[in-house]
């Protein structure tokens, strides 16, 4: 077992960050900040929410990014590990690693309906069985998977170009485009008060993860090894699900809404259990989670800036096909066995007569 005093301590100052993040939104906008389905809302360009998420990410990466530029290579407390992972540490990632990791986050997100966030952190406050199920399947397959894959990792990564240069560049893009999602959200009025609330969720999501110690992939990774075992991504959990369950019994409902918006079921499905157990799989083999792989952008390299994110991408496309070709046969199912009660009762009420 790893201990770091110092480390955990870190992590549950970043959990209640991530917390706070998750929180202000619930009770400003009444939803969920779910990641994997904040990041499917901008890659499908769904224009009715497209400028409030990418606020969120953009936010997100603004926020590492600055982050980096201070702490790259230096420690948050004097006797903490260091805030950011070498970046050989994530340069030795193989991309087919990094690839698999990716398609199977995608669809797992996609087919349990949530991720880290959505169900680690914001569904564990609420009490959802939904999302105890789910994470306890996240870091089951997970911690299978580590145990499987890490072999594959190469053993020494490389260091091609001047990360802090890379990261100025992200920087400035994501305030590039922080600023068009701003004009956009201001033109498209329905969007702008979501999009303002979105900047400093972002920003609070992005200073947690690199305190939590979650930006580093080593730290998830001991978190799921079985022979070196970390237990600093606990005290993350547990700062983050306290601030929640607090946060999210503030009010009666949402500040700039009429109701709070909650998944649309709490039951245990079939399609659940696979999706849940697909993502902690992916997770396992890297380490990385999509408000990670998001966070991460600012180191760019191409195992997670795109064989991973790209993957992600790919994986959360398929996963929706089948989601709507499985919920379109369910529809056709339940509408059967409507027609045949109505039918029924029909038949019965005739008899009667």
């Amino acid at each position: 077992m790893i201990i770091n005093i110092s480390d955990l301590f870190l992590s549950l100052i970043g959990g209640i960050m991530i917390g706070v993040a998750c929180s202000l939104y619930y009770i400003t906008k009444g939803r969920i900040t779910g990641i994997s389905g904040i990041y499917y809302g901008v890659i499908t360009f769904k224009w009715n929410e497209f400028y409030w998420k990418l606020s969120i990410l953009c936010s997100i990466v603004f926020s590492t990014g600055l982050m980096y530029q201070i702490f790259g290579d230096e420690r948050i407390m004097e006797s903490s590990s260091l805030a950011f992972n070498d970046i050989p540490q994530i340069t030795n990632l193989t991309n087919t690693i990094a690839g698999i990791s990716g398609l199977l986050i995608g669809i797992g997100s996609k087919l349990c309906n949530g991720c880290t966030t959505g169900h680690g952190f914001c569904g564990l406050a609420r009490i959802s069985l939904r999302s105890f199920v789910a994470f306890g399947l996240f870091i089951l397959f997970g911690m299978i998977s580590c145990f499987i894959t890490m072999s594959e990792h190469q053993e020494n990564g490389q260091e091609k170009y001047n990360y802090n240069h890379v990261s100025i560049i992200m920087i400035g893009l994501s305030l590039v485009l922080l600023s068009a999602t701003m004009l956009g959200a201001y033109i498209n009025k329905d969007q702008f008060i979501d999009t303002i609330i979105g900047i400093p969720v972002g920003l609070l999501l992005g200073l947690g993860v690199v305190f939590s110690g979650m930006i580093k992939r080593t730290t998830i990774l001991s978190f799921l090894s079985i022979e070196q075992w970390n237990p600093q991504f606990i005290f993350v959990i547990l700062g983050a699900n306290l601030t929640c369950y607090f946060g999210f019994r503030l009010l009666s409902k949402p500040i700039f809404d009429t109701e709070f918006q909650y998944p649309y079921t709490n039951k245990v499905t079939n399609v659940l259990l696979i999706g849940a157990s697909l993502f902690g799989f992916g997770w396992g083999m890297t380490g990385i989670c999509p408000l990670v792989g998001i966070a991460l952008f600012p180191q760019f390299t191409w195992q997670i800036g795109l064989m991973y994110l790209g993957s992600v991408s790919m994986g959360m496309r398929i996963a929706q096909c089948y989601l709507n070709k499985y919920q379109k046969v369910e529809t056709q199912v339940i509408q059967i066995n409507s027609n045949n009660y109505n039918y029924k009762t029909e038949n019965e009420q005739n008899d009667k007569l």
